[in-house]
C-alpha cells in the first residue's frame, strides 16, 4: 500500500522522518512521499530523511519559529490562519500515486495535534482516499508537574477530534513503552520509540508490495485488504513479534560447500508460526485495548517461503478470531527468502474506546 506520510508538529515530524528512513532501508517500499509541517524551526532542521524542500515552518507570527510549547490555542489559531498554505505543501507532493494519507502527530503538543483535523478536512474535500492518523500518547510522569498535567490534558482533549477526523487512528502509548526512570524526551529513548512505531507500520503497509527477489505471496495483503480492515473508524493497535529459526541445509559433496535448502519439518514450521503469532497478540501492543472491543483484524506472517505453512497460518487466524470474537479477520503473507526469522504482525482495528483513553479524557475534564 502506497502512503503519503505527513509529519505534523515536532513529534509527528520525527516519526514521519523515521518512517521515511525505514522505508528507504527495506527491500519493499510503501512511502511515496513525505512532508513535515511544524512551528519549530530547530525541530525541522534536525530531520534527516525528509527533503529540506518538504519541510515547512508555520505559525511564525505568533511563535517566532520556536514552537508553542504545548499551547493548543496558539496552535489552533496558527493552523486555521495558514490551512490553505499547509494544504498546498501536501498537495505539491506525489499525491496521485498514494493509496492513502498517514497524518502523524503527538497528542500532548500544541502544533501537530491542532493542525491534524483541519488538514484532514481539507484533504478529504479534494482526495477520495482514506486518511489515517497516527497519534502518540504521552508518558505518565508520577511527579505530576504542571507541565506534565497540561500534556496529559492536551492528549485527552485531542482524542475525539482526531477520531472524528480520520478513517482510523493508530495509537502508540509512550507510557506503555518507556521504562522506569527514563523519559521519552531523551534523544536515545525517543529514537527507540520512533523506531518501534516505524517497524510495525512499515511491516503493515509494505506487506503487499513487491520486493527485489520477485517472490509472490500465496495470500497477498494488498491495499484493499488493509483499507477494508481499517474501514469504519476507531482506534487501531498493532502487535508484532519475530522468532529466529534454523534453516537446514545440505551440501552437494558433504563438505559444506554449495549449500542448498532442503525440506523442513512441517511440525517445526507449524510450531514457529503458532508461537510467533501468539507472542504478537499476547505481548506488548502499541496501545492496550480490550480484545472483545476489536471489530476487525489483520494477520500478516512473514519469513522464508518454505516456512509459511498454510495450515498453521489458517489455524492462527481462527485462533485470533476466537480471541477477539471478530468474524472479520483477514490475513496474508510476506515471503522473504533471505531471512532467518518468522515474523507475525497483528492489526486490531475498529476499537471504540479503551481504558487509557478514558483516563486521558478524565484528566482533560479535571484540568
Amino acid at each position: 500500500m502506497q502512503l503519503i506520510v505527513c509529519g505534523l508538529g515536532g513529534a509527528g515530524s520525527r516519526i514521519a522522518d523515521t518512517l521515511a528512513a525505514a522505508d528507504e532501508r527495506g527491500p519493499r517500499s510503501a512511502v511515496v512521499d513525505t512532508v513535515a509541517l511544524d512551528t519549530d524551526q530547530g525541530s525541522l532542521a534536525d530531520l534527516d530523511s525528509i527533503p529540506e524542500a518538504n519541510r515547512h515552518l508555520y505559525g511564525t507570527f505568533t511563535g517566532s519559529g520556536r514552537g508553542f510549547d504545548g499551547q493548543r490555542n496558539r496552535g489552533r489559531e496558527a493552523a486555521a490562519e495558514e490551512r490553505t498554505e499547509l494544504f498546498r505543501a501536501v498537495d505539491d507532493l506525489a499525491t496521485s500515486r498514494g493509496d492513502a494519507f498517514l497524518l502523524c502527530a503527538g497528542l500532548a503538543g500544541g502544533s501537530g495535534v491542532t493542525l491534524l483535523p483541519k488538514l484532514a478536512a481539507k484533504l478529504r474535500e479534494v482526495y477520495g482516499v482514506p486518511i489515517y492518523g497516527l497519534g502518540v500518547l504521552p508518558e505518565t510522569d508520577h511527579t505530576e508537574t504542571d507541565d506534565q498535567q497540561r500534556r496529559v490534558a492536551n492528549a485527552g482533549e485531542a482524542i475525539d477530534p482526531l477520531l472524528a477526523a480520520t478513517d482510523s487512528l493508530f495509537l502508540f502509548d509512550n507510557a506503555l513503552w518507556t521504562k522506569t526512570a527514563e523519559s521519552a524526551a531523551e534523544p536515545d529513548v525517543q529514537e527507540r520509540l520512533n523506531e518501534t512505531v516505524a517497524t510495525r507500520l512499515t511491516a503493515l503497509f509494505e506487506a503487499g508490495e513487491a520486493d527485489q527477489s520477485g517472490q509472490v505471496a500465496e495470500s497477498v495483503v494488498d491495499a484493499s485488504e488493509i483499507i477494508n480492515t481499517l474501514d469504519g473508524g476507531g482506534v487501531v493497535t498493532i502487535g508484532y513479534a519475530t522468532q529466529e529459526i534454523e534453516r537446514p541445509t545440505e551440501s552437494r559433496f558433504g563438505l559444506g560447500l554449495f549449500s542448498k535448502e532442503v525440506d523442513i519439518d512441517e511440525t517445526a514450521a507449524i510450531k514457529a508460526i503458532e508461537t510467533t503469532v501468539r507472542r504478537a497478540v499476547n505481548g506488548k501492543l502499541t496501545v492496550d485495548v480490550d480484545r472483545g472491543a476489536v471489530k476487525r483484524g489483520l494477520l500478516v506472517t512473514g519469513g522464508p517461503p518454505e516456512w509459511l505453512n498454510r495450515r498453521a497460518i489458517a489455524d492462527a487466524r481462527s485462533w485470533l478470531a476466537q480471541e477477539t470474537g471478530s468474524v472479520e479477520i483477514r490475513g496474508g503473507d510476506i515471503p522473504t527468502p533471505d531471512t532467518d526469522e518468522i515474523l507475525a504482525l497483528v492489526v486490531l482495528a475498529g476499537v471504540g474506546d479503551c481504558q487509557r483513553l478514558a483516563e486521558l479524557r478524565a484528566a482533560a475534564e479535571n484540568k
